[in-house]
C-alpha cells in the first residue's frame, strides 16, 4: 500500500510533483478498514477517510509515522495540520471482465462476514 501527498513547490504553481509513502512495519494493517457505514482507513491512522454523516463528515485525517513513513519531508501529516475538509475524494480502480483474475484481491481480509 502506498499514500501520496502534492510537494509544496508543486502546490505552489511548480509543477505537479507527487511524493510517495510506503507502508513500514510490515504488510498487516495496510488498509484497517473499509466499512460503507464508517468509512476508510489506511493503516489505523495513516490515512482515515470518514464515509459517515455527522459532525466529521468528509474531514480526513493523516498522521504518519508509525504504519506509512513521513518520506524526505519528514511530514507528521499528508496534511497541514493533519486533517483537510475534502472537496472530492476520487478513487482509482480497476475494471475486471467475468471470471478473469483480480491482482492482489486477497490483499484484505474481509472481517465483516460470517
Amino acid at each position: 500500500a502506498f499514500l501520496f501527498y502534492q510537494k509544496q513547490s508543486a502546490a505552489e504553481g511548480g509543477g505537479d510533483e507527487w511524493q510517495k509513502l510506503v507502508k513500514v512495519g510490515g504488510g498487516g494493517l495496510a488498509c484497517a478498514s473499509d466499512n460503507p457505514d464508517g468509512g476508510i482507513y489506511f493503516g489505523p491512522d495513516g490515512l482515515i477517510i470518514p464515509l459517515r454523516a455527522g459532525e466529521r463528515a468528509r474531514v480526513a485525517q493523516s498522521k504518519l509515522g508509525p504504519y506509512f513513513e513521513r518520506g524526505p519531508d519528514d511530514l507528521s501529516s499528508i496534511f497541514a495540520g493533519g486533517a483537510a475538509r475534502l472537496q472530492d475524494l476520487k478513487v482509482v480502480v480497476g475494471i475486471y471482465g467475468d471470471g478473469e483474475d483480480i491482482p492482489y484481491s486477497g490483499g484484505v481480509m474481509d472481517m465483516t462476514s460470517g
